[in-house]
């Protein structure tokens, strides 16, 4: 399970099934109205995606519940994430030095946006493994 944003729909949820020799199979918490528009199905996802765990967790077949994305893609881009952050951070510490004012409003507004948008992200995509009876609620629309 992971929180995957995308430009058209900036709340979207994936369900991902990985069975030994089949093709994967992903269940995405939003669907195409239109050509231009998607539109959220939180309520009939958050339903389906329970049931689902409730069945499989009941199934004899050894399961492994993880959330968020591959450890290997989520500590780097953490890195580079507090990397960057501080950078610009650096960056509108030494305008302030520098007399540029408007140069650290902006750099300042830049670095507000960026942690609200990037951290929120991160937080959702830790990952981890779960219990199928306590599913975690970063990764799942609000009942």
């Amino acid at each position: 399970m992971s929180f995957k944003p995308v430009s058209m729909q900036s709340r979207r949820f994936i369900t991902e099934l990985w069975g030994e020799g089949a093709p994967r199979l992903k269940i995405i918490s939003t669907s195409w109205k239109s050509m231009f528009e998607q539109e959220r199905q939180d309520r009939s996802y958050s339903v389906f995606v329970r049931e689902l765990h409730r069945r499989v967790s009941e199934s004899a077949s050894p399961v492994r519940f993880e959330r968020g994305t591959s450890p290997w893609i989520y500590w780097p881009g953490f890195a580079l994430f507090v990397a960057v952050a501080l950078g610009v951070a650096g960056g509108a510490v030494q305008a302030l030095h520098a007399g540029a004012y408007a140069g650290a409003a902006f750099a300042g507004a830049f670095l507000a946006l960026y942690l609200w948008q990037i951290e929120s992200f991160l937080r959702r995509n830790r990952p981890g493994v779960y219990s199928p009876e306590a599913l975690p609620k970063d990764v799942m629309p609000p009942p």
